[in-house]
């Protein structure tokens, strides 16, 4: 029998592939340096609910931004600042580390790490 966070990880990465062939058809705008088909926004949310389920968090995805895409061992490697609100609605800022291969199941959230502010 699967445990509920492997039945929640497929269900969340069959969004993020679906959502991903869905977008396929969009075009990047002129002169976009990143690969096809890649969607940084939908990646941060993915990561914001793994997190947050794996951690019973309760965060809440708010933006992404900084964010670096490059092909990274047969698929490609999400490296980006997402913001998230706690359920006060306090909003803190993350360094997220997501891995995967677009339009397929693959996803992993390899790292999220809140950032201090000095």
């Amino acid at each position: 029998m699967r445990s509920l966070a492997a039945v929640l990880f497929v269900v969340l990465a069959t969004s993020v592939a679906a959502g991903a062939a869905s977008s396929a058809r969009s075009v990047d705008p002129p002169g976009a340096d990143k690969p096809t088909g890649t969607h940084p926004p939908q990646i941060a949310r993915f990561a914001v609910l793994v997190y947050s389920m794996n951690r019973d968090a309760k965060l809440k995805y708010v933006g992404v931004s900084g964010s670096d895409v490059r092909p990274h061992q047969g698929g490609m490697r999400y490296k980006m600042v997402v913001t998230a609100a706690d359920a006060g609605g306090a909003t803190a800022r993350y360094q997220v580390l997501v891995w995967g291969i677009p339009g397929t199941y693959q996803w992993m959230l390899l790292g999220f790490k809140k950032i201090k502010i000095n």
